[in-house]
């Protein structure tokens, strides 16, 4: 597997945990309950794990989709963001 690959994969876990953190934390705020994997599993009319797996899966396409078709569009004049941030 491509070094570009297990970066976009970790990328999309880390991610994935960050924003479902945030979400979850974010109805101590005032904000109505959001909980990506039960919506994910009611949806798919699955138990909770099966929500969970699809919820990182997503998380991770999305790393993915963003790695090999997006990344390389942005126009970074910085060479240690370009170097560092975007692996190009």
């Amino acid at each position: 597997m491509s070094n570009k690959i297990q970066k976009s994969v970790l990328a999309g876990i880390i991610g994935t945990v960050v924003m479902t953190v945030v979400m979850m934390i974010s109805q101590m705020m005032g904000m109505p309950k959001m909980s990506p994997p039960e919506m994910v599993s009611g949806m798919m009319g699955m138990p909770i794990f099966v929500g969970w797996m699809m919820h990182f899966v997503i998380g991770i396409v999305f790393a993915l989709i963003y790695t090999f078709f997006v990344a390389s569009k942005i126009k970074a004049d910085n060479h240690y963001l370009k170097e560092r941030f975007l692996g190009l």
